[in-house]
């Protein structure tokens, strides 16, 4: 090894000096890169509630982070270690859970319950009873626990403390890459983006797992805020969303034009150009079908401008907060298949718009359950056919057959529905969604 002076260990690595707010190219100062770096993961705090382990280990990743600007090598030394915090979080979290006590379903057997005090407790306990067949009891379940990071994952769902359709993947790609870091057979570089990404990704699911979602977080995102707009279309097929305030502006379009469009007025995420909350399917709106990415609810119209300005005057309705992870659609295949539908507004169709098989289906969006369904229909696809957490794509499946049999599967996950009938109202032009009766 080289000994190498004091002020060689003080100077700025090279190579860290090349990755700017641009990407790579150029260089930055040191203390610019000193900065820069801090800041992509200044912002990843953690939880009140989150144990003291936990929340150490995190603590001294980030403040290892920083000295990355003198030793590169720092940063795969960070999203290494990240992975490994992995499971000690989970760890964590599940004796805060069992508070001293794990129980196992054993087969014709009353169930076992155990005194832990530790999670190498957990784990004896876990070994033991896993040559009995037994399930550990999660709630209402029992599920399949080997007190290793699988196990740990099958708990967290079971419990409810992770959720998510499309996370469920990235914790899969989370746990190989654990697993190879805990078992290395080769050599492998991290830049400064990647191990600031796999910081980012730990303080969500360490927060996750502690109750607290992340305001525009990429795993585990807060709820968003819906204001009210107007969407706007005209024979022409030309279409517009506005905020409902520019309903006030006189300026905006000539009357005679505006004479040409109808205007619904609805609850809907603000559509910001460049935004991760980018709803590109937005006039694809129909108050039956589930066809814009977000939820949108549909409150008035269509009508008039005149009209849509005098209802929001009178009625005055206010935004609110909408959590668009984990919802549950049914989808119609009767002799083609129908665009995904709220559980609310199923419960309210007439009887003879009711024919055909129905899936119930959990997914992130809309377009996910659609194409779930769709690719079910190939048995070469490897599409979950039956319930349960589908291994192919990102959806849940909760039921399959008739309309009531899907209807009662919707109803199990979500409790009581209260059936909805909203009048038929839609954008005319569809890119998305045009099979749509």
């Amino acid at each position: 090894m080289e000994i190498r002076p004091l002020e060689d260990l003080r100077t700025a690595d090279n190579l860290s000096l090349a990755f700017n707010p641009y990407g790579l190219g150029g260089r930055m100062k040191p203390e610019d890169a000193a900065e820069f770096q801090q800041r992509q993961i200044a912002d990843c705090d953690l939880a009140a509630g989150v144990a003291t382990g936990t929340r150490d280990s995190f603590e001294r990743l980030r403040t290892v982070f920083a000295y990355g600007v003198l030793c590169h090598d720092i940063y795969t030394m960070v999203a290494d270690q990240a992975l490994l915090i992995y499971e000690q979080a989970l760890r964590d979290r599940f004796m805060e859970w069992c508070a001293g006590t794990i129980t196992f379903r054993v087969p014709n057997s009353p169930d076992v319950s155990h005194t832990v005090s530790s999670y190498e407790d957990v784990k004896k306990r876990a070994d033991a009873m896993r040559g009995r067949r037994a399930k550990l009891v999660v709630a209402t379940h029992a599920i399949e626990f080997n007190g290793m990071l699988y196990g740990l994952r099958l708990w967290a769902r079971a419990a409810g403390l992770l959720r998510g359709r499309r996370s469920r993947a990235i914790e899969d790609a989370l746990a190989k890459l654990r697993n190879y870091v805990a078992h290395p057979s080769g050599h492998h570089v991290d830049t400064p983006v990647e191990a600031a990404g796999t910081v980012r990704d730990l303080a969500e699911l360490i927060n996750q797992l502690w109750g607290q979602a992340t305001p525009g977080g990429r795993l585990y995102p807060a709820p968003l805020r819906r204001e009210i707009a107007v969407l706007s279309w005209n024979g022409s097929g030309r279409a517009r969303m506005e905020p409902a305030d520019a309903l006030t502006a006189t300026d905006h379009v000539d009357g005679h034009e505006d004479d040409e469009y109808q205007h619904v007025v609805v609850r809907a995420i603000p559509f910001v150009p460049g935004s991760r909350w980018d709803d590109a399917h937005w006039a694809e709106f129909d108050t039956l079908y589930e066809t814009t990415r977000f939820p949108m609810d549909y409150l008035w119209g269509p009508g008039t401008r005149e009209q849509a300005r005098t209802w929001l005057e009178k009625e005055r309705p206010e935004g609110d907060s909408v959590d668009f992870i984990d919802r549950v659609f049914l989808v119609q295949d009767h002799g083609r298949l129908l665009p995904p539908m709220r559980p609310a507004v199923a419960a309210g169709l007439p009887d003879n718009e009711r024919a055909g098989v129905w899936h119930a289906v959990r997914a992130d969006f809309p377009d996910d359950a659609f194409a779930h369904v769709r690719g079910s229909g190939d048995r070469s696809a490897g599409h979950t056919r039956r319930p349960g957490d589908c291994a192919a794509c990102s959806a849940e499946v909760l039921g399959c057959g008739s309309y009531d049999e899907t209807l009662r599967a919707a109803a199990a996950a979500l409790g009581p529905i209260q059936a909805v009938r909203p009048p038929s109202v839609r954008l005319p032009v569809s890119v998305f969604w045009p099979d749509r009766p």
